[in-house]
């Protein structure tokens, strides 16, 4: 790791720790950017290069991005449709919803509720990154089961399973007592569902 790539990590450590630790003192309210990038040592200017909103630098989150190595495993995957979108759902939620900060994020929203808000959002762009990197193999003349052209029912459907699937995973992953592997939790959850939707028929 570069010099810079280390002053980064840093300075994000240092302005989100700043501003859970006003959050937790005085409530989320009293955390504002100019009060937070005071605290760490940074502009105003600074604390926008790391994080779109105080929320942001509260939680630990991040604005959500699609890795070309996403799109890569997500293209070149063997798996049956629903496997890849929900492997791809979690790939672009790990880079808005870091794993390292779960723990404290969960207690803050637990103590300020309103502060879930942030995180509906950020999935729901989640929602629109996914569907997009969908459309476009579409687009592509890529045949895609549950999202042909001209069916936006179908795309949103997959979408909202994916979710649900990698929230479940999510859940069963933390409430485990013992620390396994997060993918074998979420091709367990995958298996779940599939199983759920067979005998419900």
């Amino acid at each position: 790791m570069s010099q810079r790539e280390r002053n980064r990590i840093d300075t994000w450590n240092a302005v989100h720790e700043a501003a859970q630790a006003i959050a937790w003192d005085e409530g989320p309210q009293a955390a504002t950017v100019e009060r937070i990038a005071a605290s760490a040592g940074v502009s105003r200017r600074t604390f926008f290069n790391y994080f779109p909103t105080k929320e942001d630098a509260i939680l630990g989150t991040r604005a959500p991005e699609v890795t070309e190595e996403a799109i890569r495993r997500f293209r070149g995957s063997e798996a049956d449709e629903l496997t890849r979108v929900v492997h791809l759902f979690v790939a672009v939620v790990r880079t808005a919803i870091p794993e390292s900060t779960s723990a404290q994020r969960r207690r803050i929203i637990a103590e300020h509720p309103g502060l879930q808000k942030r995180v509906a959002l950020l999935l729901s762009e989640v929602e629109r990154l996914v569907a997009e990197v969908i459309q476009a193999r579409v687009d592509d003349g890529e045949d895609v089961a549950l999202a042909q052209p001209d069916d936006d029912q179908r795309l949103e459907a997959l979408l909202m399973l994916a979710g649900v699937i990698a929230k479940y995973a999510f859940h069963r992953y933390q409430d485990s007592s013992s620390a396994g592997d997060p993918r074998h939790f979420l091709e367990e959850s995958i298996a779940m569902f599939r199983e759920v939707v067979d005998t419900t028929r």
